[in-house]
């Protein structure tokens, strides 16, 4: 899932961007989701928050608003893999914003062959999110292609021969087996038992006691088994 984030107070330029990423994404089949901001509410507080990677398109001058500058130092506090652009109708602008040493992606001028420059900063933006590592399956006749970095947990269905794929925004059952998945992973996930493995990046608490994980999402899972505590211990030690 490709999450894009537009920040910016003029409809007409939510509606260009809106259109580019439509028009990059249209004969594609992944999955994206657009959310949109004319202004920096509680919402958008609470989505820089989540652990969903992101491509964050922004005005530097939101009127009566943090600027996206501003907004982008708050998402690194949080976040240093989530893409960020930042747009301005004042080109002098820049320099701040490199300034800020925020990580951008590109810096992109609204009187400047825009919606050119959009697309191509879009067409990078994504092409970088797509190079990361991902999971394909078949779920109920539909080819999914899901992010590594998106998926919390895959338990055994207790009664099929399925898995079930939990990730930060949805949920998926697949015609395979732990055994199966495990070979499409990497060294991030951890066997918890054998049924369950978990996204140890994803993590955010363990109760030894109880033998349960907590995500960064909120979401807790009793699948710990006893005998992996001592590996899971070591791993929660090092980050």
């Amino acid at each position: 899932m490709i999450n894009f984030v537009i920040y910016d107070d003029q409809e007409e330029f939510r509606s260009i961007t809106r259109q580019a990423i439509g028009k990059i994404l249209k004969n594609s089949n992944m999955e994206y989701n657009i959310v949109e901001f004319s202004k920096f509410d509680e919402q958008f507080s609470n989505l820089i928050k989540t652990s969903e990677s992101k491509i964050y398109i922004m005005d530097i001058e939101v009127p009566n608003n943090p600027s996206g500058i501003e907004v982008a130092k708050k998402i690194r506090t949080e976040d240093w893999e989530s893409i960020i652009i930042l747009v301005t109708s004042h080109v002098d602008m820049g320099y701040d914003a490199l300034k800020a040493q925020i990580m951008l992606l590109d810096f992109i001028s609204k009187y400047n062959e825009c919606e050119d420059n959009l697309l191509k900063t879009l067409k990078k933006a994504i092409l970088k999110v797509n190079s990361k590592k991902t999971l394909i399956f078949q779920s109920n006749s539909v080819t999914h292609r899901v992010y590594l970095d998106d998926i919390l947990y895959i338990v055994k269905d207790s009664v099929e021969r399925k898995c079930i794929i939990k990730t930060t925004y949805s949920e998926f059952t697949v015609n395979k087996t732990i055994k199966e998945v495990v070979t499409s992973l990497d060294k991030r996930f951890f066997l918890a038992n054998r049924s369950c493995l978990i996204n140890t990046e994803k993590i955010d608490d363990v109760n030894w006691q109880n033998n349960s994980v907590t995500f960064k999402n909120g979401e807790k899972l009793d699948y710990l088994s006893r005998s992996k505590k001592k590996d899971l211990k070591k791993y929660v030690e090092n980050i």
